[in-house]
C-alpha cells in the first residue's frame, strides 16, 4: 500500500499563509519585529523543508535549491552576508543539480501514461505530462512550484462515485484535458492567480463527475476538452 504524503498541495499554500498571518498578527502586536522585505526568504526555506518532508526522501534538488536560495536572501537581507559575496556561493546549485541527475538515474521512473485509477505527483523546476487510462477514475492530488504539469484524462472513465483531484500551483502552471460527457464541479482558491474553464461540460454540484479543487498563488490552472 502505497504511504500517504504528509503535505498535500492545498496544505502547503495554506501553511505558508498561516505562518504568514501569524508573524504580521505578532508585529502589529509589537511582539516580533516582522517587516515582509527582511523575512520574506523564510517563505522559500519553508517550501523547501515541506517539499523534503512530503517527498518522502532526503534529496530533492528543487527543494534543496530553494531552501540554498532563501538562506542566502535571508542572511543578505540581514546584513550577515554581502551581495558581492554571494558569488562565491553560486556553484552549489551546480552540484545540487548534478547529485540530482546521478540519483535520479536510479530512482523511480515515472511513466508518460498510466491506467492507475489515481494521480499523486509534485513537481519543483520541472514538469510532468501524463496521460491516464483508467477505467475507474477516483482522483489525486498534484502540486506544482516553479513548474507545469499536463494531465490528459480524455481515454478515461470515472469511477462510479466520481472523482476528486486536489490541485496546488504555486508559481506555476496546470492544465487538466477531461471527455466533453463529464460533469464537472470546479471549486478554487485563487491569489493573484485564476482558473480558466475553456470546456462546454455541464456544470453540477451532485451526481457522478469530477470536482476540482484547486489553491493558485501567483499562478494558473486551465481545464480542457
Amino acid at each position: 500500500m502505497r504511504e500517504k504524503k504528509v503535505f498535500h498541495g492545498s496544505s502547503l499554500i495554506g501553511l505558508i499563509l498561516i505562518i504568514l498571518g501569524v508573524l504580521w498578527v505578532l508585529n502589529n502586536l509589537e511582539i516580533l519585529d516582522f517587516r515582509l522585505s527582511v523575512w520574506w526568504p523564510l517563505i522559500l526555506i519553508i517550501i523547501g523543508l515541506i517539499h523534503l518532508v512530503s517527498g518522502g526522501k532526503l534529496f530533492n534538488a528543487g527543494a534543496w535549491i530553494l531552501i540554498f536560495l532563501g538562506g542566502i536572501f535571508l542572511l543578505t537581507a540581514n546584513d550577515y552576508l554581502d551581495w558581492d559575496e554571494i558569488w562565491r556561493y553560486w556553484p552549489v546549485i551546480l552540484i545540487i543539480i548534478g547529485v540530482s541527475i546521478i540519483t535520479r538515474r536510479h530512482g523511480r521512473h515515472i511513466p508518460r501514461s498510466s491506467d492507475a485509477d489515481d494521480i499523486d505527483g509534485s513537481v519543483v523546476f520541472g514538469s510532468i505530462e501524463k496521460k491516464i487510462n483508467s477505467k475507474h477514475f477516483k482522483g489525486g492530488s498534484v502540486s506544482v512550484l516553479f513548474g507545469g504539469v499536463e494531465i490528459d484524462l480524455r481515454d478515461s472513465e470515472l469511477d462510479e462515485n466520481g472523482a476528486v483531484i486536489d490541485v496546488s500551483t504555486l508559481f506555476g502552471g496546470t492544465e487538466i484535458r477531461i471527455p466533453a460527457a463529464w460533469l464537472l464541479d470546479i471549486r478554487s482558491t485563487t491569489i493573484f492567480g485564476g482558473v480558466e474553464n475553456k470546456t462546454d461540460n455541464p456544470v453540477s454540484k451532485e451526481g457522478k463527475r469530477l470536482v476540482i479543487k484547486s489553491s493558485t498563488i501567483f499562478g494558473g490552472i486551465e481545464i480542457k476538452n
